[in-house]
């Protein structure tokens, strides 16, 4: 996301299962178990969250408008990327080569221009995705989650969400589960009923002080963690939220700023072994 914000440690519950292998089946490959993060500049990097290294794969080609930067990525489980611009724009993109492909998604549906996106499956064993977004508008607020039919294209509304007016990252786990991080004062990291957008929990982030407004944030769950990219608009710091500790804490900085963050739902839901 282009701007973004902060947040705090406190206690979650993830439930389900899981296993330090795949989170959705075992047809996955290799590249759909990474993070991959995207940065204002339009480059695209691997993340490993045991390691803790980015590694550059390459700069978008997308033909979006001139002035227009990437806003939002989501990562579906054939390792395809998928990239909103800031003019509402769209696009597919090969994780491996960072190839950027045009769709026929028409911005602007139900008033969604830019969003926060993750995939969730349907529950835990399955290999079904959807596509979930939560509108991020300029001005802070929210009109709620929607999801995105990847075959269609169309967007449908769900709701508001029943305790939030805030703009929001979104990550899904391969158990069925959708989390986002909202933007405030401290960010919330929150589990969000997929059917009617209430939040069944919260956990403030604490640790991760940037104003709302004015910086990059972006979210992804790898491994039992969730992990938060935040900075001031111009370099990020790694957050790694545990939890099952209680604990949110900065692991690293780097100098490029993140805006967009995914991984899809094959990625490890337990800590590997």
């Amino acid at each position: 996301m282009n701007i973004g914000g902060n947040s705090g440690s406190g206690g979650m519950n993830l439930g389900g299962g899981g296993n330090g292998g795949g989170g959705g089946g075992s047809a996955c490959s290799v590249e759909s178990q990474f993070v991959y993060v995207l940065d204002s500049d339009a480059k695209l990097y691997k993340f490993d969250p045991p390691a803790l290294t980015f590694t550059p794969i390459g700069t978008l080609n997308c033909a979006a408008g001139f002035l227009d930067t990437p806003f939002s990525m989501a990562v579906d489980r054939n390792a395809n990327a998928w990239v909103v611009y800031t003019n509402g724009a769209l696009f597919k993109v090969d994780t491996k080569t960072a190839a950027c492909s045009p769709t026929a998604f028409q911005p602007g549906q139900a008033g969604f221009v830019t969003f926060g996106m993750g995939f969730s499956t349907e529950g835990a064993g399955s290999t079904k995705d959807t596509l979930f977004v939560s509108d991020s508008a300029m001005s802070g607020t929210t009109k709620g989650l929607a999801t995105i039919d990847p075959q269609s294209l169309v967007l449908t509304p769900i709701g508001m969400y029943d305790q939030m007016n805030a703009r929001a990252e979104l990550t899904g786990t391969g158990d069925g589960k959708l989390f986002g991080a909202f933007e405030g004062s401290p960010y919330v990291v929150a589990q969000i009923d997929k059917s009617q957008a209430k939040i069944l929990s919260q956990a403030p982030q604490t640790p991760v002080q940037y104003p709302p407004g004015g910086s990059n944030f972006a979210f992804a769950f790898w491994g039992g963690s969730f992990w938060l990219f935040v900075g001031p608009g111009t370099s990020t710091d790694v957050f790694q939220y545990d939890p099952q500790a209680g604990t949110t804490t900065k692991q690293k900085s780097e100098s490029f700023a993140i805006v967009g963050a995914g991984v899809s739902t094959c990625a490890p839901i337990k800590p590997p072994k």
